[in-house]
């Protein structure tokens, strides 16, 4: 038998080559991927290997994708993208990496959740702010005064959508 680099250590899971396997996979440590999985993951680290495929819910702590992931996606520290990677669907990760070549596509944030909140809500309420602000800029409440700039820089908190040409 091969020996294999990614293969996890005890309360992992490794799905090989050729395998597909259909259902809800949960562990605490490392999952592998480097065949199909059509269901929902929740795991410590996950790896999908160059030809490995999920196709689901993924909850993780963080994930390396060398493969295709596909679906809502929450990863809470840090994804890493590989160049031959494909990530698509409800994208949403603590920090990230993209290698050139890669495809991320569908809706995108990163940054940790309170962030995130504070920065879409921010965005939503702006333009119904914006003329207040104009009209009468002593009125500035507190939390309009919090948003708009502060002396320390806050975590990178990044919102876009993506879309792969195809």
């Amino acid at each position: 038998m091969a020996d294999n680099a990614f293969r996890p250590e005890d309360n992992g899971a490794y799905i090989g080559p050729g395998v597909t396997f259909k259902g809800e996979i949960s562990g605490p440590e490392k999952i592998v991927v480097e065949g199909i999985v059509e269901g929902d993951i929740t795991a410590g680290s996950l790896h999908i290997g160059p030809n490995g495929s999920v196709k689901g819910n993924v909850v993780a702590t963080e994930a390396d994708v060398e493969g295709t992931l596909s679906s809502n996606v929450d990863i809470k520290d840090f994804l890493l993208l590989r160049s031959t990677g494909r990530v698509e669907g409800q994208i949403r990760c603590g920090d990230f990496q993209v290698e050139r070549g890669a495809v991320l596509a569908g809706d995108f944030a990163a940054g940790n959740g309170e962030s995130q909140k504070t920065k879409a809500e921010t965005a939503s309420e702006a333009p119904k702010q914006a003329p207040k602000a104009a009209e009468s800029p002593a009125k500035e409440t507190s939390e309009e005064a919090d948003t708009s700039g502060s002396a320390e820089p806050e975590a990178s908190s990044e919102e876009v959508r993506l879309e792969a040409a195809e």
